[in-house]
């Protein structure tokens, strides 16, 4: 399978590293230039964006998953035409509605008063299926301690502040997928479905087995997707 890109960047999910991606990292670098940015030393996702931008190849495949796809969104905002194909997983295009902000706010307060640990497993248990969260748990676990509780706490402030790109999907037209875990936990299907209709050249992909890291949790699924992705 051809696939029609030189490089592929890969946005990491909130208190994650490029530990989501390994797999994918191994399996696409054998013929394409990978980029996995780090995305916690900014307050806004436009300094973030710009960036990446700055140091990214004149263009790539795009990938974001749950709060990297925020980013990919402000990405394609600001520089959509060095984005050859977007790939949007766990996440959604609207800016946070006051039950999310108030669960960020509680995520806040939980590391500030030294309970960073606690969020973590609730954490753990809300993006992993059952069936994963022996085995990847700590993974998420370690990433989260080696982030520590000031990157989340800037990470759930940049969420918040986060605009509203709905209207910016109507005017994507790259090959695009949107993908979420069938028993993700942290996502509604309903955004991923209006995403997906949103986007003039897209696909919809509903991973059976997943919970909302799909990256982690599947990384054969997951990279045959993207392979699909980057064919097209």
């Amino acid at each position: 399978m051809a696939l029609k890109s030189d490089a592929i960047m890969f946005l990491p999910a909130l208190l994650c590293d490029t530990r989501l991606y390994s797999n994918a990292v191994s399996h696409f670098r054998r013929e394409l230039e990978v980029i996995v940015p780090e995305i916690f030393s900014h307050d806004s996702f436009a300094d973030m964006a710009a960036e990446i931008l700055a140091s990214a190849p004149k263009r790539f495949a795009l990938v974001g998953n749950s709060m990297g796809g925020y980013l990919a969104l402000e990405i394609m905002a600001q520089a959509p035409q060095r984005v050859s194909h977007l790939a949007l997983v766990g996440t959604n295009a609207h800016a946070d509605t006051p039950p999310a902000r108030e669960k960020r706010e509680q995520a806040i307060r939980l590391a500030e008063r030294g309970k960073f640990n606690q969020f973590v497993d609730g954490y753990v248990e809300g993006a992993l299926t059952p069936a994963h969260r022996a085995r990847l748990g700590p993974i998420i676990r370690e990433m989260a301690r080696d982030l520590g509780p000031g990157v989340l706490i800037r990470q759930q402030k940049t969420i918040m502040a986060r605009a509203d790109y709905r209207d910016l999907l109507k005017s994507v037209h790259v090959p695009s997928l949107v993908a979420v875990g069938r028993e993700d936990g942290l996502s509604e299907i309903k955004h991923q479905h209006h995403m997906a209709g949103a986007l003039s050249n897209s696909r919809f992909f509903e991973m059976p087995r997943c919970g909302h890291l799909v990256p982690l949790e599947a990384p054969e699924l997951f990279n045959a997707a993207m392979e699909k992705l980057l064919s097209a």
